[in-house]
């Protein structure tokens, strides 16, 4: 079970600019819960913030806030360079078990657009184009959620719940 994976595209090859570790994690120490919160108001729910979602973006913020925050900072920084240089999207035809790939119509999540030209980053991130191909390279039964961003557990919990134990009782 996916639910909008990260890893979809290869953004390097589309021509986003690399980032070293130590210029992800300056920006990384940056994360504020209004990063946070404008973030996920942008890419998860298609500009559509409910109350509700602030609990996720305060416990984000936390860890970027607690005494752990340098290693959270670099355990980021250190993902998102992994993501960028090791996309798997080049993989999906060698898996061999059964999957389902659950992808919101409204997610445009792509890490690193911000170093992209405008021009570019709009392509980025087209979830729905890209859960169609992920699903036929590696055979997997899409679901699509075309109301939905990033995070559908969170903006229609009893929709995803339905959906995910309808799969995972087939």
């Amino acid at each position: 079970m996916l639910v909008n994976p990260i890893g979809l595209e290869d953004w390097q090859a589309k021509g986003v600019p690399y980032a070293t570790i130590d210029a992800l994690y300056a920006n990384e120490l940056k994360t504020s819960f209004d990063s946070i919160k404008a973030y996920q108001l942008k890419f998860y729910y298609d500009g559509n913030w409910q109350p509700e979602y602030e609990q996720w973006v305060n416990m984000q913020a936390g860890l970027y806030g607690g005494a752990g925050k340098n290693i959270v900072a670099m355990n980021q920084a250190q993902t998102s360079e992994m993501i960028f240089t090791q996309p798997v999207v080049h993989e999906f035809a060698n898996i061999r078990v059964p999957a389902v790939l659950i992808i919101g119509g409204k997610d445009r999540t792509a890490p690193g657009a911000n170093r992209a030209s405008k021009e570019l980053a709009a392509k980025l991130g087209n979830y729905p184009q890209l859960g169609r191909a992920a699903a036929k390279a590696m055979r997997a039964t899409l679901v699509e959620l075309p109301k939905l961003g990033h995070s559908p557990q969170v903006e229609a919990e009893q929709e995803f719940h339905q959906v995910l134990l309808k799969h995972l009782a087939d």
